[in-house]
């Protein structure tokens, strides 16, 4: 617990804080505490933790309507129950001649929205239920779940516990905490900035974004509690933070790494429940074949070391030679087949 601050620094605030450091907004100075996204499971379980913080929250639905290139805000009105919402114009970062319609809602479960355009009206038809947003329209929209709870102590505990939200960073709290708290953290920022992929052989975990010295700190956190992860730079102004194999994955099962973002979460458990459990992390073949042969004690062929580990004989052969031309392993070529051993 922070000084003179109430809230108790558990599994759900840690995510809480780790959610609101990489996908939300605060202000001390502007009385402002937000956050967006588009999936509502992620947003329903940041909603219960704060609701059990007993805070209030004002939810809204924000939108975004993609127009025509160099659309003016002039020509353009979005009307709600007979009512002309107030909006902005959002242009691309990439490219100026992009641009959006943005406006905030007031929270509804049904939108029957008229979007008065080059002297057409479009329908924007939004529903929102407890899992998903839907949206309809014959023009490209966007729909996010928005809370707001701004409260005192919280601002005030959140600059205090994380200081410069613009340079966030892991606190020594987080690096000295036991493995449930530290996957709690993990969690919440797989959920609001990374991606989980699968398809074929490829599986892989990925955190991708500017702050370098944050996924740094990650990796060395990650790897205090076994867990291999490797950072690179993605492009010019972007690194990536990347897990990859399945030893890394099990651990991260085992300390309590759970997904709450709805596609992430499905692809997660696609991952636990395909991978091979045998299957190992990328350059750890040694330490993992070199143990195995240890516990075995005894000269053994390739085809029995491959049943023993359920693995391809043809796997086993090609890391059977890489470690005897690497003198780790002795190779019995007197007799047929071939005996291995340490």
């Amino acid at each position: 617990m922070i000084a003179h601050h109430s809230f108790k620094l558990n599994g759900d605030m840690i995510y809480l804080i780790e959610t609101l450091k990489v996908e939300g907004y605060w202000s001390k100075k502007y009385f402002t505490l937000t956050l967006q996204n588009k999936d509502m499971p992620l947003l329903n379980n940041i909603e219960r933790i704060v609701k059990n913080l007993d805070i209030k929250i004002n939810k809204r639905i924000l939108l975004k309507i993609r127009l025509d290139n160099n659309t003016e805000k002039e020509n353009i009105k979005i009307i709600l129950d007979n009512e002309e919402l107030k909006f902005h114009i959002e242009t691309s970062p990439f490219d100026n001649n992009k641009v959006k319609a943005v406006t905030s809602l007031p929270y509804k479960r049904d939108y029957q929205i008229t979007l008065i355009y080059n002297k057409r009206k479009i329908s924007i038809n939004i529903k929102v239920n407890k899992n998903e947003i839907i949206v309809k329209s014959k023009l490209d929209c966007w729909v996010y779940g928005d809370l707001r709870f701004p409260t005192k102590d919280l601002l005030n505990f959140l600059e205090d516990y994380c200081g410069n939200k613009k340079e966030f960073h892991l606190e020594e709290f987080l690096i000295n905490s036991n493995g449930r708290l530290v996957m709690s953290a993990f969690s919440a920022l797989v959920d609001c900035e990374g991606s989980v992929d699968h398809y074929d052989l490829f599986r892989k975990i990925r955190i991708r974004m500017r702050n370098k010295d944050y996924l740094s700190q990650w990796k060395d956190l990650l790897a205090k509690w076994d867990i291999k992860a490797r950072l690179q730079k993605n492009n010019e102004k972007e690194f990536e933070l990347c897990i990859e194999g399945w030893q890394d994955f099990n651990r991260l099962n085992e300390l309590g790494f759970k997904l709450f973002h709805s596609k992430k979460s499905k692809k997660w458990g696609d991952i636990l429940n395909g991978f091979k459990r045998n299957q190992i992390s990328r350059n750890s073949y040694r330490a993992f074949y070199l143990k195995k042969l240890r516990e075995l004690n005894k000269k053994i062929t390739a085809q029995e070391f491959a049943n023993h580990l359920n693995k391809s004989k043809r796997v086993i052969n090609h890391y059977l030679l890489k470690l005897e031309k690497e003198k780790l392993v002795k190779c019995n070529r007197t007799v047929w087949p071939y005996l291995y051993f340490i």
